[in-house]
């Protein structure tokens, strides 16, 4: 019974979470809301040939949108525009890491103790260094992981 329940509230919440990217996604054909975004924000651009674009924002016009990707102007149809993301807040790197290193020194113990053996002497040695091994594993890809999430909303689709 706790098991159901539990599965129902689980299916309940998951529903819930996609409610405010649904409502999102039905407001936002209105370009005034890309004119409206400040200078320096960080913008996600799809195209309608598939390319993303991601940079920030210098105008948005009638026609145009200009962005500055790695120290050159870039300059967008808005014809061209598949869809815009606004990316807010900065990229939890040091916190993904830990979490990577984490997971990793736990992964690397465990598969390190899958080598010990009564039998041999030293194969103690193998639950250390698959922490370590792991570890380090981890945090580079823990590191990477949080280097690409940021909080985005799409505030922009073409009609």
């Amino acid at each position: 019974m706790k098991r159901k329940f539990f599965c129902l509230l689980a299916a309940a919440a998951i529903l819930l979470a996609q409610v405010p990217a649904a409502l999102a996604q039905t407001i936002s054909g209105n370009w005034s809301a890309v004119q409206s975004i400040p200078v320096d924000e960080r913008l996600i651009v799809k195209q309608k040939d598939g390319k993303t674009i991601e940079g920030d924002m210098i105008e948005a016009n009638d026609s145009n949108l200009t962005l500055e990707r790695s120290g050159k102007v870039v300059t967008i149809a808005r014809d061209n525009i598949q869809q815009i993301q606004h990316a807010k807040g900065k990229a939890n790197k040091g916190k993904w890491a830990l979490i990577g290193t984490g997971i990793g020194a736990g992964s690397g113990a465990l598969i390190g103790a899958t080598k010990v053996s009564p039998d041999h002497d030293d194969s103690e040695v193998w639950v250390p260094v698959g922490a370590i091994f792991g570890a380090g594993i981890g945090a580079v890809g823990g590191l990477l992981f949080g280097a690409s999430r940021r909080n985005r909303t799409l505030i922009y689709t073409a009609p």
